[in-house]
């Protein structure tokens, strides 16, 4: 009886979760009153992104990303759909291959998305929990254009101590540790795997961009990459203003943010980023000056 009650809350909590007409946070909200284990430890398998596309992702609730991916199909979605409208118009634009970079590929959300848009992805990914799902899901697809690396980037070569919490990777000393982690110097390892031409770069490592970008200065002024960055409250504590962001890029960039963005459906519409008016933990499109019609702004 118990189980048979136990059983019944969880397809309904299923049910509930699937309702992608009700709001994310409203469904979060009902499935953790309904059924809070669920939230806690729920392998899943689902079709990720648009069914239509003939992916699925497997992951797990018990991370932050992951459970958005669960409820939304997708994690960021709305940044995804900035992907395709800007992939679109820069294919049109130029036949040259599209070649992106994910730093901190994590479980492999933008890794597996990016497969269907690009020619190459390179993901780098030094966490082995998140590596392994990562290599699990483009296994899973069989995706053949996603090269991933058991590296970090970072501005030298160096191993760091990596800290952990149950919700998701940080690189602060306020939860537990889980070991050390390998990076690279990102100009040095792109020449040594022979990395040109990078359309895209994506950087989300817990605080630690400051050292990516660093790392990838001559990268980023040889290619001019659209740069998509996590700017974390770690990160607004070395960059306390507009100018240091714009220093860490090449000249004439010009930086937005998502002034409307449906975790459901993907819309977005995208602003200027005002340092200190925009919220404290945004993602940021660093986009060059020449290549601005290609975004929907």
């Amino acid at each position: 009886m118990v189980q048979a009650k136990t059983n019944a809350i969880q397809n309904l909590s299923i049910l509930l979760s699937r309702q992608r007409w009700l709001p994310y946070k409203t469904r979060r909200s009902l499935v953790k009153r309904l059924h809070p284990l669920m939230l806690r430890d729920f392998p899943f398998e689902i079709p990720f992104y648009d069914p239509a596309w003939g992916l699925k992702f497997h992951g797990n609730t018990v991370y932050g990303a992951d459970r958005v991916v669960y409820f939304c199909g997708a994690h960021k979605k709305y940044l995804l759909s900035m992907l395709c409208d800007y992939t679109a118009r820069l294919r049109a634009h130029s036949s040259d291959p599209l070649i992106s970079i994910d730093v901190g590929a994590g479980s492999g959300n933008y890794s597996l998305f990016m497969s269907k848009l690009a020619d190459e992805v390179h993901a780098f990914e030094p966490y082995e929990r998140a590596r392994r799902q990562l290599d699990y899901n483009l296994s899973l697809n069989h995706v053949g254009n996603v090269m991933a690396y058991p590296v970090g980037l970072g501005e030298r070569d160096e191993v760091v101590p990596f800290y952990d919490t149950p919700e998701k990777k940080c690189a602060q000393k306020d939860s537990y540790h889980l070991g050390n982690l390998p990076l690279r110097a990102g100009d040095g390892l792109m020449a040594a795997l022979g990395i040109n031409a990078v359309s895209i770069a994506k950087v989300d490592v817990g605080g630690q961009e400051v050292a990516v970008l660093r790392g990838l200065a001559q990268t980023l002024k040889r290619d001019r990459p659209l740069v998509l960055l996590d700017v974390s409250p770690e990160m607004r504590g070395v960059v306390a203003s507009r100018g240091d962001l714009a220093a860490l890029l090449p000249d004439h960039y010009r930086f937005y943010r998502f002034a409307a963005a449906n975790p459901n459906n993907g819309t977005y519409r995208l602003a200027p980023f005002m340092y200190d008016e925009s919220p404290k933990w945004s993602d940021i499109i660093a986009c060059p000056a020449e290549k601005l019609s290609f975004l929907s702004v």
